[in-house]
């Protein structure tokens, strides 16, 4: 879904700068009356669904790609990516499974209009909003994420889940037992960046910010510290090898972020994320 959607949108503009990464980067947009940018990250990108998004897209010069690079994509034991394209085996699967059956029921008993339209058109406060249901989960032309409760405040809201000392409980448990960066992740990274220096693409990489108690977490933590700290020595390295920059960006705080910009204490909301693409300009 993600895939075929982000890829129409680059196709649909005249699309010269681009953003890269996991769902912590989605809400990066473009400037007032800017038409060339679009995000194309998506939840659940990593090294290889980055590989894979580079060689999809046209070898157009003059592209600038900022890539938001997290330090748990490197976690083989954690961090399970799921496949950028499903196969044809498990669209049928998908389609034949009881969950899919059941969840169509729901759908259609909420919206019933779907039997007969794939979407419809709504207006939430001040803006035109096309889909099925309720906008819970919506995008802007551009391809940056507009939270729900930014259209009907009485959507629910991300709101923090308190860390409570297991590392399994850490965000999704993206960082349990992680031993190492696996070196087969990082060849992928290295793989798509040295694509887009071939291309001659400018790129930027970025650790997309941290708020204060996280950031604190990663460089204290006696589990999470050193591989952090490797990730951190790593990635300008690598960037660099492929012709790229490496700007960093991981303190929040240092960037002109407040805690309160980070509703769920991870993902940065429009005002931070606004400051980390005035940073990224002026990286390039």
């Amino acid at each position: 879904m993600y895939w075929d959607f982000k890829l129409d949108v680059f196709h649909r503009r005249p699309t010269r700068t681009i953003v890269v990464g996991s769902s912590r980067v989605l809400k990066i947009q473009s400037h007032p009356g800017e038409r060339t940018f679009a995000n194309m990250g998506w939840p659940g990108t990593a090294p290889q669904t980055i590989l894979a998004l580079f060689r999809a897209l046209p070898a157009k010069p003059a592209l600038t790609v900022y890539v938001g690079v997290e330090v748990f994509w490197f976690n083989e034991n954690g961090y399970m990516v799921p496949p950028d394209r499903l196969s044809w085996y498990r669209r049928g699967q998908y389609v034949l499974s009881r969950n899919t059956f059941e969840h169509a029921v729901d759908l259609v008993r909420n919206a019933h209009y779907v039997l007969l339209h794939r979407w419809r058109r709504a207006q939430v406060g001040d803006r035109c909003v096309i889909g099925r249901i309720q906008p819970g989960f919506a995008w802007k032309l551009d391809g940056s994420r507009v939270w729900g409760w930014e259209l009907d405040p009485s959507l629910p809201h991300f709101y923090p889940t308190h860390f409570t000392g297991a590392i399994p409980t850490l965000r999704d448990g993206y960082y349990t037992d992680f031993r190492a960066l696996d070196p087969r992740r990082v060849r992928q990274l290295g793989q798509a960046l040295a694509l887009a220096h071939a291309r001659g693409w400018k790129v930027v990489g970025f650790a997309p910010p941290e708020p204060p108690f996280y950031l604190h977490l990663l460089e204290a933590n006696t589990e999470l510290a050193p591989r952090w700290y490797e990730f951190l020595a790593l990635m300008p390295r690598l960037f660099r090898e492929h012709g790229a920059t490496w700007a960093g960006l991981e303190n929040g705080r240092a960037d002109g972020c407040r805690p309160s910009d980070f509703p769920d204490a991870w993902h940065s909301d429009a005002s931070c994320s606004a400051k980390l693409r005035k940073r990224l300009d002026a990286a390039k």
